[in-house]
């Protein structure tokens, strides 16, 4: 995934850069980006490589690797969360009776469960810096 932006300002290990706001990342959010004022560009913080200096034009890329797993995250985990919990709650349910009480219970157990531990996990990656984008200068 990449997109081109303009750097704004850089720090020690990082560079805030504004980009175009595309439709796809109206609600993902996990870049990190903030709406400017306008509100048709973000403003991102990424992982810098090179010299940038403000006014340069960067390539910003999340690794292949990273957006599947991140993908997976998002999309994935709780289906299987939700299935699983299901699956567990009939189980136990056919041996106390009402199996299918037990399996609503259990599915919504499992994600609500889910959630709450995407939520811890998403705040310590954002503190660890982990899933950041990388800045590359265009030219390269």
């Amino acid at each position: 995934m990449q997109e081109i932006g303009t750097v704004i300002s850089v720090k020690d290990r990082a560079v805030i850069v504004e980009v175009s706001r595309k439709e796809a990342c109206s609600t993902c959010g996990r870049c990190g980006g903030r709406l400017s004022l306008g509100g048709d560009t973000m403003i991102v913080e990424a992982v810098k490589t090179g010299n940038p200096k403000p006014g340069d034009l960067v390539v910003l890329e999340l690794p292949d690797a990273d957006y599947l797993r991140l993908s997976f995250l998002v999309y994935m985990l709780p289906l299987l969360s939700l299935g699983l919990g299901y699956a567990g709650g009939w189980f136990l349910g056919s041996f106390l009776g009402n199996a299918s009480v037990w399996a609503a219970v259990f599915a919504a157990g499992g994600l609500v469960g889910c959630f709450a531990w995407l939520r811890s996990y998403d705040a310590a990656s954002r503190k660890a810096g982990k899933y950041m984008p990388v800045a590359r200068p265009l030219d390269d």
